[in-house]
């Protein structure tokens, strides 16, 4: 396997019973009623590790305002999105019980303060010897917002706005505020950290006043591995600057390709290269030993998605209850009215066939099937270097039955990959980064915004 085709592969989970496919909880397999023991988690890491997954990857909410129809009832019977735990409490068992899976989770720049959250991710970093990744978002649901007090209805930009002086600190706090020879660790002349390799970072900005320094050394990555997801204009030139793995809104692998060109052409404009930006697609695998065998086991589950519940979801994302709005009503007419995510909206509309244009009916019934690939792991191994020609550096894989859908792609499917030699059949010694990128090091690329704080306030 040579690094050009190297496949990336990692699990979208969330710490709640219900996430993408919602219903299922109810299907006698499903085992996310268990969603807040450590035993769901640990044996499902032990297992994604033996099949050699790159990482786990906890998507996470702060509020949750999904509705049907006016309603909220819909996300409390079918569990949607709630009861949902924190994530990020479950990193460190899952660390202890493994070696080398990644360890990548959401945490949204309102839900810690900066100081707080940099020492939080220092602390796992080391805890996993590097192998955590945080995905940066902004949190578009307006009731994140009201939960923590906090000014809502802000723009796209403005939300991005206040992500930017947000990793400004986090750099800062992780790369300016201890020297990289910091620590001496020397007992023989009692010395542990010379003081004067650790500054105080004294950041004013819009937000925030951060004086002192990053109450955590140095961890081995000093920065997490940075991920992020944005499908708007304002979330793409954000990734451009800031992402290291970037997930993509788009299902066609021309529109796959556009936004691959897109994101890279910005990122170049500001000195960095193709090779310092991965792009994954979330997409929902369902194996079969034919592919008729495979659209039935797909047909079968869909009988416990619930409708409702799904219409509640895309309300929840997007800040519009579909449910009130006529079937027939264009999305292109909608997209830019919406206040919360558009990644969805624009990917079907990006992807729909010439022609004709995509309603809200269009997206309720469709996306699912946009997101899903049921056939046999011959058929499925195709589909990926489809894909990844078109420029997708790996896959986000959803689950429709956890833990049944993961467990039949590390049994049927991953060994089919492995022998095309476009996924790793065992870890590359190293910190997340060097794993993911193939690199000696194990910290930030020079290239990277975060990098030029290293030095500045000594």
């Amino acid at each position: 396997m040579t690094k050009s085709n190297r496949l990336i592969v990692t699990l979208l989970v969330m710490n709640a019973i219900g996430h993408n496919f919602h219903g299922i909880w109810r299907h006698p397999g499903a085992r996310t009623r268990e969603f807040n023991t450590l035993d769901l988690w640990v044996d499902l890491a032990k297992k994604a590790e033996q099949a050699k997954i790159d990482a786990f990857f906890f998507t996470d909410l702060l509020g949750i305002q999904g509705e049907f129809n006016g309603s909220r009832d819909v996300i409390f019977e079918q569990a949607m999105n709630v009861p949902i735990g924190d994530c990020s409490m479950l990193l460190p068992a899952i660390a202890h019980a493994t070696t080398d899976i990644g360890l990548m989770y959401t945490s949204s720049v309102i839900q810690h303060h900066p100081f707080v959250f940099a020492r939080m991710a220092s602390t796992l970093d080391h805890l996993s010897n590097g192998r955590v990744g945080w995905n940066i978002v902004t949190s578009a649901n307006e009731k994140a917002f009201r939960n923590l007090s906090l000014p809502g209805n802000l723009s796209h930009e403005d939300r991005y706005a206040w992500a930017d002086e947000y990793v400004d600190v986090m750099y800062k706090l992780w790369e300016g505020s201890w020297d990289v020879d910091a620590v001496k660790n020397d007992p023989t002349n009692g010395v542990y950290a010379n003081p004067r390799k650790v500054h105080d970072i004294n950041h004013i900005g819009e937000r925030y006043q951060v004086e002192g320094f990053n109450l955590m050394q140095p961890s081995p990555q000093r920065v997490p591995v940075l991920a992020q997801a944005g499908g708007s204009p304002a979330g793409l030139e954000f990734a451009s600057r800031h992402a290291e793995l970037m997930f993509l809104s788009a299902s066609t692998p021309e529109a796959i390709a556009a936004q691959v060109g897109t994101v890279r052409g910005s990122a170049r404009q500001y000195g960095r290269h193709d090779s310092d930006i991965k792009f994954l697609l979330g997409m929902m695998v369902i194996v079969g030993s034919t592919d008729e065998e495979a659209k039935r086991k797909w047909s079968e589950l869909e009988e416990f998605r619930s409708p409702e519940a799904q219409t509640a979801y895309f309300s929840s994302l997007s800040g519009l209850d579909l449910g009130l709005y006529d079937p027939e009503t264009l999305l292109e007419d909608l997209v830019d009215h919406i206040p919360g995510i558009r990644g969805a909206f624009n990917a079907l509309i990006n992807g729909w066939p010439a022609g004709s244009k995509p309603t809200v009916r269009d997206f309720l019934t469709s996306l699912p099937r946009m997101q899903t690939l049921a056939g046999t792991p011959e058929r499925i191994a195709a589909r990926l270097i489809e894909l990844q020609n078109a420029g997708v550096d790996g896959v986000q894989l959803m689950n429709a039955l956890l833990p049944e859908t993961y467990d039949d792609f590390f049994e049927y499917v991953v060994p089919v990959l492995q022998d095309k030699g476009i996924m790793q059949s065992d870890y590359r010694a190293g910190t997340l980064r060097q794993k993911l990128f193939d690199t000696e090091n194990p910290h930030i690329a020079e290239r990277h915004p975060a990098f030029g704080y290293r030095g500045m306030f000594g």
